[in-house]
């Protein structure tokens, strides 16, 4: 997750844990390669999920004031908002790794994160008629008082074969999309697929996630 923000904004931790990395990936790899999140704070947080290990990643800062074995408590400073790294304009790219701190072990950040107030969250799986998941397919939500008025819009989950570093599903939601900070309300979303259109409504609930599943027939 990406969130743009004036340099030197201060970057917040989001629960409590322990620091296990401070400073730059120029001689570790924690991304794609070296120097790709430039300077970053990793933290292993106090709780698990399923006996797994959960670790959040903060990445392009302007400058690290988390310390190494340092242990932090939710709205701490750990630094602030830069572009360090592979990045074109000033952000914090947020990470969410359940499992091992590896790039290949990431979950969808939306799942995550407490929704604004008044807002829920929608987790979402586009399926084929067999049950399986389509990748790369835009989805697109609408509010149902106007059902044909684009509102927002994502993608599916690329595939394995495609990106074997995607985000992968949650556990518990078996999702293979997300739409975070969604004001409570009735929605429709809806999928082109193979030249046919497919619709489901969806209620959101503030403060709660809901699932949905658009399933594709023969």
């Amino acid at each position: 997750m990406d969130i743009e923000n004036p340099l030197g904004t201060p970057v917040l931790a989001v629960a409590s844990g322990t620091v296990i990395v401070a400073g730059t990936d120029q001689a570790r790899v924690y991304g794609l390669k070296t120097d790709f999140y430039g300077q970053l704070v990793v933290v292993q947080l106090d709780r698990e999920f399923r006996e797994k290990p959960v670790f959040v990643l903060y990445g392009h800062l302007l400058r690290v004031m988390a310390r190494l074995g340092q242990r932090v408590t939710i709205g701490e400073v750990l630094g602030e908002v830069g572009m360090t790294g592979i990045t074109i304009g000033p952000h914090l790219h947020f990470e969410v790794r359940v499992g091992a701190n590896a790039y290949t072990n990431t979950r969808n950040p939306d799942l995550w994160l407490k929704p604004l107030p008044g807002h829920g969250t929608i987790a979402g799986q586009l399926l084929d008629a067999g049950g399986n998941p389509i990748p790369e397919a835009l989805v697109t939500f609408h509010r149902a008082e106007e059902p044909d008025r684009r509102w927002r819009e994502t993608w599916t989950y690329a595939s394995d074969e495609v990106d074997p570093d995607r985000v992968n599903p949650d556990e518990e939601w078996g999702e293979n999309f997300v739409m975070g900070d969604v004001p409570a309300g009735s929605y429709v979303l809806k999928a082109r697929i193979g030249g046919r259109l497919h619709t489901q409504d969806v209620k959101v609930r503030a403060g709660k996630t809901s699932l949905v599943t658009l399933e594709t027939k023969k």
